[in-house]
């Protein structure tokens, strides 16, 4: 009797430990996985606006009026637009974008070597995380534009195909919005789709609308330059 007593806690025993050790490798498991997800990149320091109504001084006084002066002479043109002024437009113009069970908020926008580095919040049905968008736009031999994006990570996982998969169903839920402006909508849905597109864009102002078209562009650390060209309606 004494034997089987003994067998049978050893029996148990091991069931125990073995239950004990795997549930606390499922949790260490858990909590490295939410570590990673909430991880936010030390380059992620979004300029947060204090006055919503202010509008941005490098848009109204240095970007904005070089761009009109330049526009209206109907000949190709550069513009150099810096990484600081960029993130100041953003925080002033842009507001948080809810779309369903997505929003996304405190966007920061990033020049590199080649390469554009878009990062902000993205809270999906409560639960938030940063989301880092790496890209390293190409111009095409055809003249359109890749803006190929290599990596989409929330924290430090990456997350490429689920997001494009969220942004596609967000895109096909909204198509509405986009009602009467059919070259943003084409444009949205390439870029989602991580293909080229026509870099033809529509600046609105007080007095007449301009279109003008990327013919150039080169990015550097700080700065991303354009070479314009302004096209007819």
């Amino acid at each position: 009797m004494k034997n089987i007593m003994s067998k049978t806690n050893k029996s148990f025993s091991g069931k125990g430990f073995w239950a004990w050790g795997i549930g606390a490798v499922s949790a260490g498991v858990l909590i490295g996985i939410g570590i990673l997800f909430w991880y936010t990149p030390n380059a992620y320091q979004p300029v947060l606006s204090q006055e919503e109504e202010q509008k941005s001084i490098y848009l109204t006084h240095k970007l904005g009026p070089q761009f009109y002066n330049e526009v209206q002479k109907c000949e190709p043109f550069e513009l150099v637009i810096t990484q600081s002024g960029i993130n100041e437009i953003i925080s002033q113009e842009f507001q948080t974008q809810d779309f369903g069970d997505v929003s996304f908020s405190n966007p920061q926008v990033i020049f590199l070597d080649q390469s554009i580095l878009l990062m902000g919040t993205l809270t999906y049905e409560g639960v938030s995380s940063v989301i880092s968008i790496t890209a390293f736009p190409k111009m095409r031999q055809d003249s359109n534009v890749n803006l190929n994006i290599q990596s989409v990570r929330m924290g430090m996982i990456p997350v490429k195909t689920l997001v494009t998969k969220l942004a596609q169903k967000v895109f096909d839920a909204n198509r509405d919005s986009f009602e009467g402006d059919p070259k943003a909508e084409e444009t949205v849905q390439a870029i989602i789709l991580n293909q080229p597109f026509d870099p033809t864009f529509l600046f609105p102002a007080v007095q007449d609308d301009y279109w003008v078209r990327v013919s150039e562009f080169s990015v550097n650390p700080g700065l991303l330059t354009l070479t314009l060209h302004p096209k007819e309606d």
